[in-house]
């Protein structure tokens, strides 16, 4: 049982963080793997932020609120005089920041293997990133069921297939097609589904 803040964290760390981390580095050594790095240019570049390694946000932000589905660690948690938002809002903190140094890291692989990587397809990769995670991170805690979160994500990466013009600056794939245009909304974005989320946690309880 979890008895104080202290504690409430560093049962995070050792142990909900651990399969999140996991999966989001499965997805890193995994795209080198399905896709070519090596003397790539810009828009080529693009191709493999976009079209897998942004499915670490989804594996690390998506099970933020996957402990409290336990009851008896919702009701443990929630009866502290720590703010459950505050704690999930930690849990975001440091998954966020793993992205951003895995998304560094995939470039500076892509760049060491002379591929025309810059800064802007960086920035770009964990917008995307972000705004992805951000709506299996929404769609998990509104319905305060992780798997639909992921159903959620998987439905909006599907639908990026055939529904392009409708999406707008929220197209995932646009750096493969040269816009860089769009990345900027998509931190906004991300950020609102951020917001929206907590505001409903915080009404709900």
């Amino acid at each position: 049982m979890v008895s104080n803040y202290g504690k409430i964290q560093n049962v995070n760390l050792k142990h909900n963080f651990v399969l999140p981390f996991v999966s989001a580095l499965a997805v890193f050594l995994l795209t080198p793997l399905v896709f070519n790095i090596t003397s790539l240019q810009e828009k080529e570049v693009a191709r493999p932020f976009e079209f897998l390694l942004s499915w670490m946000g989804v594996m690390l932000l998506t099970p933020i609120f996957l402990p409290e589905q336990n009851k008896d660690i919702r009701d443990v948690v929630r009866s502290k005089k720590i703010d459950y938002l505050k704690v999930c809002g930690i849990r975001m903190l440091y998954s966020v920041v793993t992205l951003m140094v895995l998304e560094a890291l995939f470039a500076g692989m892509m760049l060491w293997r002379e591929s025309a990587v810059t800064v802007t397809h960086l920035f770009g990769g964990i917008a995307t990133s972000l705004f992805f995670g951000m709506i299996g991170f929404g769609a998990a805690g509104i319905s305060e069921n992780t798997t639909i979160g992921y159903m959620a994500a998987m439905l909006y990466y599907l639908a990026n297939y055939g529904l392009k013009e409708r999406l707008g600056d929220f197209f995932l794939f646009s750096m493969s097609t040269g816009d860089f245009a769009g990345k900027g909304w998509m931190i906004v974005g991300a950020i609102v589904l951020c917001v929206i989320t907590f505001l409903w946690i915080r009404i709900k309880n």
